[in-house]
């Protein structure tokens, strides 16, 4: 069975480093300091928060607001969760208990996956969010701390226009609650948390985690992955297999999960093309997609110049690639950077975080 897992779902046994930034975690919550998580799409945040609400030893609710589109689905996950930590296996008593406010609203039905929430129609937003709120507080009372974990924060507004704020009036008056804010849009999480004129201003601890996973460690996983699972990657190809994945996260998984389809006994070299020029082909068409939505002149150059290495700012660089001026330059990074495909590692110096997406556009381009 191939040992290589990716996805959503956190894997204890696919899981690489992050031990200093798991430390971190745990130090800031255990101080009682919310964390504001910041790392590129892909990057591993998921894994992290899911890895510390399973093992740190805290009572945790995990809540993914990009798979949700209303208050409704906010509240119903809320009051799920809280019922199953609090062990429950009686709804009408946690409602009448918990939820007092929300009885003439709330329903509930028993199925194959257990108890199941609903609202009326007819529930006001400041309520479901007034009752949400005073449920976390009691957990937190009856946990002595209770950690909640909203996983791609930037799509708060998806849930509600009014969560920021009502977050931030809760959590400054619930010492036993303690927020994990993460998200991979960067600049919408700068902005919301980091700067002055931001509704979460000076919310929580910043935790970046925006460094490629080292070299050493990505190559003994992989190589012993291959090895317990029967077949063989020698070390001079794992060698070139970092150097493809640069230790993304994902990648390192995904990458890994191809080769062990494609390869026999052992991996040759030709097993590693075949999976990187695989995964290209597969992911091509969504790469088209973004390139043709940007539809700036020159961000195939930039994207290209950036690939390679180059001085992106320098005259040189700019007649090379027929650039008018540094101004464009500065444009098209300015998006990229936004929309999470490039990273600022140094004043005028920049890489593309997904490194599939670079070998395409140095295929495509160059």
């Amino acid at each position: 069975m191939n040992p290589f897992k990716f996805g959503k779902q956190y894997e204890p046994d696919c899981f690489i480093d992050r031990e200093e930034e798991y430390s971190q975690l745990v130090r800031a919550v255990s101080s009682g300091n919310n964390v504001i998580l910041v790392a590129p799409r892909r990057f591993g945040k998921t894994w992290l928060i899911q890895k510390f609400a399973l093992e740190s030893g805290f009572q945790c609710i995990y809540l993914d607001l990009l798979s949700m589109l209303s208050l409704k689905d906010f509240a119903v996950k809320i009051i799920s969760k809280s019922f199953q930590l609090l062990k429950s296996n009686n709804p009408v008593e946690f409602v009448k208990e918990h939820l007092k406010n929300l009885v003439k609203y709330i329903n509930f039905s028993i199925g194959s996956d257990g108890v199941v929430f609903t609202f009326s129609r007819d529930v006001e937003e400041e309520v479901l969010l007034s009752e949400c709120y005073r449920l976390l507080e009691r957990l937190g009372e009856i946990f002595k701390t209770l950690v909640v974990c909203l996983d791609e924060f930037q799509a708060y507004s998806l849930v509600s226009e009014k969560l920021a704020g009502s977050l931030r009036s809760f959590f400054q008056t619930a010492p036993r609650v303690v927020f994990v804010f993460s998200g991979s849009m960067r600049h919408m999480i700068e902005e919301l948390f980091f700067q002055s004129k931001g509704l979460m201003y000076h919310s929580g601890i910043k935790l970046d985690l925006c460094s490629f996973l080292p070299k050493d460690a990505v190559i003994d996983h992989v190589c012993e992955k291959f090895r317990s699972s029967g077949k063989t990657m020698p070390r001079q190809l794992a060698e070139r297999f970092y150097a493809i994945t640069k230790g993304h996260p994902y990648y390192v998984q995904m990458l890994a999960y191809e080769v062990w389809n494609l390869c026999g006994e052992t991996v040759a070299e030709q097993d590693l093309q075949n999976a990187l020029n695989q995964l290209i082909f597969r992911e091509r068409h969504s790469y088209d997609m973004v390139l043709d939505m940007l539809g700036q002149k020159h961000l195939r150059k930039v994207l290209v110049m950036i690939a390679t290495n180059r001085d992106i700012f320098s005259l040189e660089t700019l007649q090379e690639f027929e650039i008018p001026n540094p101004s464009i330059v500065n444009k098209t990074i300015k998006k990229l950077v936004e929309l999470g495909f490039v990273e600022k590692l140094s004043r005028g110096n920049y890489e593309i975080i997904d490194p599939i997406f670079e070998e395409y556009v140095l295929k495509r381009f160059s």
